[in-house]
């Protein structure tokens, strides 16, 4: 629960409000679907003062109602997404790295330094990272999206460092609206129902109240990638030497857990001895399913995981929301909002993985091995003491093989297993969250300020639960595979222990499944209390200057979050053998919060100065987790030299707190995408196998050792952490030329750095480790970045630490351009046939580098994609984007198509020496067209119809340098192909 604040606290909010009056900023769109029909007092993202034009000193993106039932999207996300400021976060068709939640991430710098909005109000987080779900806002109800791309903390608070996405709610809603969708691809796939019902109505004497009650469901089918042709199989490989290269291309290829299983030697100079195969540290022994054994092949022997993992994640969604407004007395209105969202998506995942885990099981009288495979495997056992480290906790300690019958065979040895569980079945998390948020408000006019006052209260509260099918605990495999001394039970028979034969495909009877599977259950609950005044006005009614009033906003805020995570004993833990460590989490923060904003008019009506203003903003946040409190401003101005001509710059800092999961996420272990450079799939080259000698690995060792395509790293959060800080400018120009009427023009550039990112320690487990054995460190073993690589005694990785720290920079620079035209066809000498509206984004981002800490080079991320940019859970940022659409309507009809163009993109891979050792080096541009019609048969009826990826536009398909699938980034590239919806509305 939240819990009472301070009082010193309390008195310095209080003096804050009442002494201090900050700066402040206009943003407006920068292209709208349509203009104002009347001049009014208007309110648009990124600005808390209301203005009659819609003039804008920030780049404000704008997709209105029509357009989001033209484009037939049922998770508003996908739409967001097309715009070119936008890089997908998670979506409907990310499974392997989802939460179940939907995310937008604004210039590619992540969910969490996007701030999400509806009407103006921060809403409810829901996970540890402070990243909203988007899912839980009603689509039925969103009346606009409005996108600020660039900083907003001054007006908005934390977490506005790479822009604000605002959905505007109907709030003033009257009669009945009914509507039903449907949508699935051409051969009937993967299939989305939707349904809404929204009433409204006016009461009281001169319909001074207004009531709003909306209703929504919609049901998403899953589509595996075994239903997708070229997802059937997975090719992976990150290094210069691809696995699987051949003259063709790409073969099917997989991972080292496979059905079968193998083995490899733990103990250092310990080999799988095979007959007429060469002793090797690197052999691995394939299990068969008649208990012999024979040399592993990673040409041969890989595991397909691909065929049963979800391209399209099925997802349930229920929502209600209500809304009402009454006026108290003319100039003072009382409002109030509520709503509730159930959304729960289900991930599945090919069957749990041994992934180079080290287990002890017993040989010499193991009743699943042939006398042959006995003596292959005694290789491995070592009459010197040796020691299985902490972190294979299910096995860890220190022991000494031994003969007790001198047979010639180890009584029990250890290995290092890699075996898919197939037995088990699919890895199946169910995700269900549950979101409730209500707010109050009183809202007036007061004449003095030729402006008004808003104040609210605000509190949320978004519930998760994850229930894991088909895992299995690492400490029951650990029990099974040491049996008693007739080989007939388990040496510890606690618990129904069964014994387990781990020894070839399909061998796992039932009973031990059943001993070693394990069901975790999981729930979290992040919890938001929101309250804030401000007044907005001019100085009209005091003084004004010679071009007009001083306008002003002024304000607080406070907010308070709470988060706590609690997952069962075997997930706290890592006792799991395909998913990582989630130990419990729980933490909060309070923020005090003043800010103000003026737009002074300096110049007006004057040759060549037809307006010119300087807009400030500030704001001064004190956060309990800081010492000292964090200032935000912005400065900005406009100069319009004629009508047609507006030229606009600002300059933003921007901050973004840390997350509560930043600060005390507990340190635990994961496997992210890396591959030892001092193994034999990296293939070290002359200086790295230098490094990796000089680390300390014997030189025999190096490019013999075994690798996973994952390495083991310990992560976690950091109480000590500072705020991020953004600085945005921008410099822009919107033209809007007289003698073409309906037409505007705008061109933006834009540059935002991102200081002190909170980042794990040297860029992540990849990045540390190249620089580690790099020409800058050389291998070093007492640079810190070598000392962050722990490794056991035979030389492979066991771990990598990289917790949190303000080590990164990441900056992006580049520029949008804007085209926005309406028209009557007979106004440009075509016949009456109705009216044709088209608007063009596009953006040019020919910077965006991330500098992962102060050593190493930076990395350049626009128009690359893999592991070192993208990762698992960011998604690369073509170079070249583009979003069209024309809209042709005629009396009740119309007819849109969208074009969206994504520009090709190459491998990021810093150890490349020529393009023939890529599996994939480059992803082509793709051009996406959508095409869509709707008639509105009366005044009460209409339907919409249409078609997504017209062209039938394929994925790419890649090797394991793409993160989460081989398809290539499907939040990023269309994986469903051609696509066919219908929608049809009934409204009183």
């Amino acid at each position: 629960m939240l819990h009472a604040l301070s009082t010193r606290k309390r008195l310095l909010a209080s003096t804050l409000l009442c002494g201090v009056i900050a700066p402040a900023v206009v943003a407006s769109p920068a292209f709208a679907q349509e203009a104002p029909a009347a001049v009014e007092e208007i309110v648009v993202t990124g600005s808390r003062i209301a203005r009659p034009d819609l003039t804008s000193s920030s780049p404000v993106a704008s997709v209105g109602e029509k357009e989001l039932q033209q484009s037939g999207v049922v998770n508003t996300e996908n739409l967001i997404n097309t715009l070119p400021q936008a890089v997908p976060g998670i979506t409907s068709t990310v499974n392997n790295g989802s939460n179940g939640t939907a995310t937008v991430s604004l210039r590619g710098l992540g969910s969490n330094r996007t701030l999400v909005l509806v009407d103006g109000k921060r809403q409810t987080p829901t996970t540890q990272a402070g990243a909203v779900d988007i899912n839980l806002i009603p689509p039925a109800l969103i009346k606009r999206i409005e996108v600020l791309s660039g900083g907003g903390s001054a007006v908005y608070g934390s977490d506005a460092i790479a822009g604000v996405v605002n959905f505007i709610l109907k709030n003033d809603f009257e009669g009945l609206e009914v509507s039903a969708g449907y949508q699935a691809t051409d051969k009937g796939e993967a299939p989305i129902y939707s349904g809404s019902m929204t009433f409204g109505a006016n009461f009281g004497g001169d319909k001074k109240g207004n009531v709003v009650l909306s209703l929504g469901y919609n049901k998403r089918e899953a589509l595996t990638q075994g239903e997708r042709g070229g997802m059937l199989s997975t090719a992976w490989g990150e290094s210069t030497v691809r696995n699987g290269l051949n003259p063709v291309g790409l073969v099917p290829s997989g991972s080292q857990s496979n059905e079968q299983g193998n083995i490899g030697a733990f103990v250092s100079g310990r080999f799988v001895t095979l007959p007429g195969v060469a002793n090797s540290s690197s052999n691995a022994a394939l299990l068969l399913p008649d208990g012999n054994v024979r040399l592993y092949s990673s040409a041969t022997d890989t595991y397909n995981f691909a065929p049963v993992n979800y391209v399209q994640t099925p997802q349930e969604r229920y929502s209600v929301t209500s809304l009402a407004s009454y006026e108290l007395k003319p100039g003072l209105t009382a409002y109030a909002k509520g709503n509730f969202v159930n959304s729960q998506v289900v991930t599945q995942l090919a069957p749990t993985p041994i992934g180079n885990r080290t287990f002890r099981f017993t040989l010499d009288n193991n009743p699943f091995l042939t006398t042959a495979a006995k003596s292959a495997l005694n290789s491995l056992g070592s009459s010197t003491a040796y020691t299985i480290p902490s972190s294979a906790s299910w096995t860890a300690g220190t022991f000494t093989d031994v003969d007790s019958d001198g047979d010639g065979i180890y009584d029990t040895v250890t290995g290092v297993f890699n075996r898919r569980l197939s037995e088990v079945g699919p890895r199946v998390s169910r995700y269900n969250f549950s979101a409730f948020q209500i707010q109050l408000g009183l809202k007036g006019e007061i004449e003095a300020i030729n402006g008004g006052f808003d104040t609210y209260f605000q509190y949320g509260n978004t519930h998760g639960s994850n229930s894991l099918l088909g895992d299995t605990s690492l400490a029951r495999i650990q029990q099974a595979l040491l049996l008693n001394a007739s080989g007939t039970g388990c040496l510890d028979p606690s618990g129904g222990c069964v014994p387990i034969n781990l020894f070839g495909q399909g061998n796992i009877s039932q009973g031990a499944a059943n001993f070693i599977k394990t069901r975790i259950n999981s729930s979290q609950d992040y919890e938001q209390l929101y309250a804030g005044l401000t007044f907005n006005g001019d100085t009209g009614n005091f003084f004004s200057l010679p071009a007009g009033p001083i306008g002003f906003a002024v304000g607080g805020e406070y907010r308070a979050e709470d988060f706590a995570f609690n997952p069962s004993q075997d997930l706290a833990t890592g006792n799991l053998t395909g998913f990582n460590a989630s130990p419990p989490v729980s933490g909060r923060f309070d923020v005090y919060e003043v800010y103000g904003e003026i737009v002074v008019p300096i110049l007006k009506d004057l040759p060549f100065v037809k307006a010119l203003d300087l807009e400030l903003a500030g704001r001064i946040s004190d956060y309990s987790t800081q010492p000292d409190p964090v200032e935000t401003y912005k400065i900005a101005g406009t100069w319009k030299p004629i009508d047609d001509l507006m030229l606009r710059v600002s300059y933003n800092k921007a901050i973004r707190a840390p997350s509560i999961g930043d600060l005390y996420a507990p340190q635990s272990n994961g496997f992210p995408t890396a591959t030892d450079p001092c193994s034999a799939r990296a293939a070290p080259n002359a200086q790295v196998r230098q490094a990796c000698i000089n680390s300390g690995i014997p030189a025999a060792l190096v490019g013999n050792l075994n690798a996973n395509q994952q390495t083991q790293t310990l992560s976690g959060g950091n109480p000590n952490l500072r705020p991020e800080e953004g600085k945005t400018t921008t410099v822009g120009v919107v033209y809007t030329p007289s003698f073409v009427s309906g037409l505007s023009l705008t061109l933006d550039y834009f540059k935002i750095e991102v200081r002190d990112a909170i980042d794990t320690f040297g860029g992540g487990t990849s990045n540390l480790m190249n620089v580690c054995y790099g020409t800058l460190v050389n291998g070093n073993p007492n640079s810190p970045y070598c000392q962050a690589i722990k490794r056991l005694g035979n030389g492979s990785i066991d771990y990598v630490s990289s917790i949190n720290e303000n080590v990164a920079l990441r900056t992006v620079e580049g520029m949008d351009i804007g085209l926005t035209y309406r028209t009557q066809l007979e106004d440009i000498g075509l016949p009456d046939w109705g009216s044709l509206s088209v608007r063009s984004l596009y953006t040019n981002t020919w910077i965006y580098t991330i500098n992962p800490d102060d050593i190493s080079a930076p990395i350049k991320c626009a128009d690359r994609f893999g592991s070192r940019c993208s990762g698992s859970s960011v998604n690369p940022l073509p170079r070249h984007k583009i979003s069209s659409a024309a809209n042709w309507r005629f009396k009740q009809f119309g007819v849109n198509l969208v074009w969206n163009y994504l520009d090709d993109m190459i491998d990021d891979n810093p150890l490349k020496t020529n393009a023939g050792t890529f599996f994939v080096e480059k992803i082509g541009a793709k051009n996406y067209f959508d095409l869509s019609a709707d008639w509105d048969v009366s005044d009460n009826v209409a339907f919409t119809a249409g078609v997504k990826n017209l062209t039938q536009e394929s994925y790419p398909i890649l090797g394991g340098n793409a993160s989460p699938s081989n398809s290539g980034y499907p939040a990023v590239y269309d994986v469903l192909g051609r696509v066919f919806f219908l929608n049809a509305r009934l409204r009183y």
